[in-house]
């Protein structure tokens, strides 16, 4: 086999040879002319303002400028004899050309004031080779959305997490040129609080080879530059849930605004003048939830029958709880994010971000609903820390310089202390009645992981010539996965529920009992990519290929038939077999681990994987555009995959014992490919079409035969590269800019997702129940076939609001199986219909020459009860056939009514929510 590293060596050349680019900033061009005459001007001087960005036109009367940040401008086009020109409202995107071009009219001696543009946004963009949607941040402002992942929610082509029909994970996030994803479940590190979001890109289509690790789309997030002016915002909101369902969702008609609070602030300026600025910004939010449980039950209230049959409801009074409404779907989030940026020269810039994300939330468990106390308590924070370089070489070149350093931590636990002493025995838990929620016991898992990740990335660009931008960059990252989960247990399995005490004496049992799973790995990525942008008069051409190599730093079995090193079964691995006899005799020793650790493991191989990118843009009319792109696209499996279930320990038993990782898993691909047509309609609609497929390979699964243990009474699954899937689909976009104050967008998606399975674990959980894989493709869990998303808004002077509406066709759940129907394919039936609105309204005030907003967000505008989850046997949320069967059995019910029972508020999506606040800037 060819060394990977051989194959490296003409990239590595050619990189030297070539200027690099990251994928963070736009770029200005156009072209000065004379307004009487129509000829073009040279040497003129074109400037950013507020910045130290600019050019002059060369002899052909163009000028390019480089390295804009994404954002809104005002560019001064100065030259002598002739008035100064000011085109104001100039929007750069990411990765895409703003085409400016300039006229200029010759200085009569009575003008001496600057001439004034207002420049008009292109609402076709003739450089966009993939879709790609571009939200800014006043229009982030305008929608009533609270969240960054709000505004995806809201982009063509994603449903629930998942982007174009891939699995979640299948995104890569990035922050300011820099990427982000946290390789243990691939998704975000820290979430960005929307107020300091510049712009948001999400690129669904087949993205340029820059980009990496992704398969289904890239959200690119640049914050906002600090201003040359000192100021700063405060923003203040509160809150609660307001529903008529009370039938469903226990304490809701009562609206309580210190359910929901928020105050963030945000202060900006400069420390040096032209030299040193920052912007920060921090926010606290509480979220109250809409699930609530009811503390009818301490967690060390034992229930109990007794010997008569009577139930002991509280068998000691300190179990009673204070019947008190909890929350628990309730999150509580501290962000804090800063950014310096600092000028050493004119073409030398540093900038320093800072982001962490610190989050204590809980998620809802509805057998905790009388015991509120006893579900588990969760803890993420994220920090990140991005510092890049960039030094302008001349008009035409730059390069920069960037690394990052993110660590993420995730806990979750009742009780922080592993040995706290009100803990307790897990027969409470186990002796809970049938139809009854729980009276008592905790969830005893204690469970930690950390990624920490160091990254290096340097990236160039140059202007090779007026047709040709060519980008190439390399990158490195090292991350350290450390990963502990304890399931706590007693020193005495056995509890007297009638006398004995709740509380148990909590033992962490060594990593070689099933009841402890520990690991930390240090894998490593180096990828590296080039790219050219050919952009003629009537075709653009992005063309690229991208290499990723990855070392796992993980073991596979070297004997998959005998997993365990802590207890072998083959006789070989237990004992030293002298005479050769099969049988143990006593002169015979027992193999040692570290005898057993020199051959029981093999090192997982290295992975290198080329992918070609290609993207085509052209006209067709004087406002219509024709795009094209196609791509493959590699992704290595989530960690969590890879190492799960570290030292292979599987429990006692017959059948299929459960599932290991496999850090030997090879790159899940993709192929992706669309075509689109973007037209302008009249003056402020443009009208876009997009068809696209992906036909996607080497997904991580279960469905390899399963693995026979050595005795061949049990097997086991192992994660192997077994899943596939096929994605087809065609969005039709159509948007507005602002007209008479007003704006829409509206996004409608045809998607068929099928693939073979929806989750990784899918074909192991069947042959666990006895039943067989799928052997077809079948709809995704979140296939959605139909998805409209709408948008609406209206500004006046000193008031105005926005509406969002979306609506999607029922996803697919899997029908009971009946004794008129043995089999029934998975996912072939559908839930019903979701729709919902969404609203905004605020006036402005001034108050001593400062600005105030009052604002008013209702989510749910309608309190609707969408049916996201439903019963097997009906297909609704609300009904199913289980109640009557089970009411015919007679169940004794002690602390709920079996109505209570079956009625499920997770099956709905969130209630009416009604927040209102204020805004302040200064």
């Amino acid at each position: 086999m060819t060394d990977p590293k051989r194959l490296l060596i003409p990239f590595f050349l050619l990189l030297i040879n070539i200027f690099l680019f990251a994928g963070s900033t736009g770029k200005i061009a156009g072209i000065v002319k004379d307004k009487s005459t129509g000829d073009v001007l040279i040497g003129v001087n074109i400037t950013l303002e507020g910045t130290t960005l600019g050019a002059s036109t060369d002899i052909d009367g163009t000028f390019i400028i480089l390295n804009v940040p994404p954002g809104t401008y005002v560019v001064d086009a100065q030259y002598i004899g002739y008035s100064n020109t000011i085109t104001k409202n100039v929007q750069v995107n990411i990765d895409l050309t703003t085409e400016l071009d300039i006229t200029l009219q010759e200085e009569a001696l009575e003008m001496k004031e600057a001439v004034t543009v207002v420049a008009q946004q292109d609402l076709v963009t003739k450089d966009l080779t993939a879709s790609t949607a571009t939200v800014n941040s006043e229009r982030i402002d305008a929608l009533p959305v609270t969240e960054i992942s709000e505004v995806l929610e809201l982009q063509a082509g994603y449903v629930d997490g998942h982007a174009r029909g891939g699995r979640k994970g299948e995104i890569a996030y990035w922050i300011d040129g820099i990427p982000v994803t946290d390789a243990y479940d691939n998704e975000q590190v820290v979430e960005v609080n929307k107020d300091i979001v510049e712009q948001l890109q999400f690129v669904s289509g087949a993205f340029n080879a820059e980009y990496g690790q992704a398969m289904s789309g890239v959200v690119n997030i640049t914050t906002k530059e600090p201003s040359t002016a000192f100021g700063g915002n405060v923003t203040a909101y509160t809150g609660d849930f307001l529903s008529n369902h009370d039938d469903i969702f226990w304490n809701i008609s009562d609206f309580d605004p210190s359910n929901i609070y928020n105050l963030e602030a945000g202060l900006y300026g400069q420390i040096i003048p032209r030299k040193l600025s920052f912007y920060l910004n921090t926010r606290y939010i509480y979220f109250g939830g809409w699930l609530n449980g009811r503390r009818d039950f301490n967690p060390q209230n034992i229930s109990y029958v007794d010997s008569s049959g009577n139930f002991v409801r509280d068998r000691d009074e300190d179990g009673i709880g204070d019947g008190k409404y909890i929350p628990m779907n309730w999150n509580r989030k501290l962000f804090v994010q800063g950014k310096l940026i600092y000028n050493v020269t004119p073409r030398i810039k540093v900038f320093y971000s800072f982001i962490r994300d610190d989050k204590d939330f809980e998620e809802y468990d509805r057998n905790y609903k009388l015991d509120p106390d006893g579900n588990l308590n969760k803890f993420q924070i994220g920090y990140t820390h991005i510092a890049k370089l960039t030094h302008t070489l001349n008009n035409t070149t730059f390069y920069e310089l960037g690394g990052s350093y993110f660590t993420k931590t995730y806990t979750q636990y009742v009780y922080e202390d592993l040995y706290d002493p009100h803990y307790v025995h897990p027969k409470i838990n186990d002796s809970q009645f049938l139809y009854n929620f729980k009276t008592g016991g905790t969830n005893n898992q204690h469970f930690f992981r950390e990624t920490k990740t160091g990254l290096l990335k340097f990236d160039l660009t140059s202007q090779v010539t007026k047709r040709h931008l060519v980008k190439t960059g390399i990158e490195f990252r090292r991350n350290d996965v450390y990963f502990d989960d304890i399931d706590l247990r007693p020193q005495n399995d056995e509890l007297d529920l009638q006398t004995g005490s709740p509380y148990m004496d909590p033992v962490v049992f060594p990593i070689v009992n099933v009841y402890h799973d520990q690991y930390r790995h240090k894998p490593i990525d180096f990828s590296a990519y080039i790219q050219d942008k050919m952009e003629f008069k009537d075709l653009i051409v992005n063309v690229g290929v991208r290499v990723d190599h990855f070392r796992p730093d993980g073991k596979v079995l070297a004997d998959p038939t005998d997993p365990n090193i802590f207890n072998p079964l083959r006789p070989e691995h237990r004992y030293h077999d002298l005479n050769g006899n099969g049988l143990q005799e006593e002169n015979e020793p027992s193999t040692t681990l570290a005898e057993r650790q020199a051959y029981w493991y093999k090192d997982a191989s290295n992975k290198t994987q080329f992918s070609p990118r290609l993207g085509i843009s052209f006209p067709i009319t004087a406002s219509g555009v024709i795009h094209f792109s196609y791509g493959h696209f590699f992704q290595i499996p989530r960690f969590e995959l890879l190492y799960q279930n570290p030292q292979f320990k599987l429990e006692s038993g017959t059948g299929n014992r459960g599932i290991i990782g496999n850090a030997d898993l090879k790159p899940e691909q993709t192929i992706s490919g669309e075509i689109g047509l973007q037209q302008q309609l009249g003056e402020n609609n443009v009208v876009d079409v997009t068809a696209y497929f992906r036909d996607i390979r080497d997904l991580t699964g279960t469905r390899a035969e399963e693995i026979d243990i050595f005795g061949g009474s049990a097997t086991y699954s192992r994660y192997v590269n077994s899943d596939f899937g096929f994605v087809k689909g065609i969005i039709l976009s159509l948007k507005s800019r602002f007209a008479q104050g007003f704006n829409y967008t509206i996004d409608y998606t045809f998607q068929i997702a099928k693939g073979t399975a929806s989750d990784p674990n899918a074909a192991q959980q069947a042959a666990a129940a006895g039943d067989l894989p799928e052997v077809h493709l079948i709809p995704l869990n979140w296939d959605q076939k139909h998805t409209i998303n709408a948008t609406l808004g209206y500004n006046a002077h000193s008031w105005g609001g926005s509406l969002i509406g979306t609506l999607g066709s029922g996803q697919p759940f899997t029908p009971r199986k009946t004794e008129d129907v043995s089999v029934l394919r998975q996912n072939s039936e559908k839930k019903p219909t979701t729709f919902n609105v969404d609203m905004r309204l605020y006036k402005d005030f001034k108050f001593y020459q400062r600005k105030f907003t009052f604002f008013l967000r209702v989510l749910n505008l309608f309190d609707r009860l969408n049916e996201v989850n439903v019963f097997d046997d009906t297909g609704r949320a609300g009904f199913t056939t289980d109640l009557e069967r089970t009411r015919a059995l007679n169940p004794r019910m002690f602390v709920n009514t079996l109505e209570e029972w079956y009625t499920d508020a997770t099956h709905y999506s969130e209630p009416r929510r009604i927040e209102f606040g204020v805004m302040f800037d200064f």
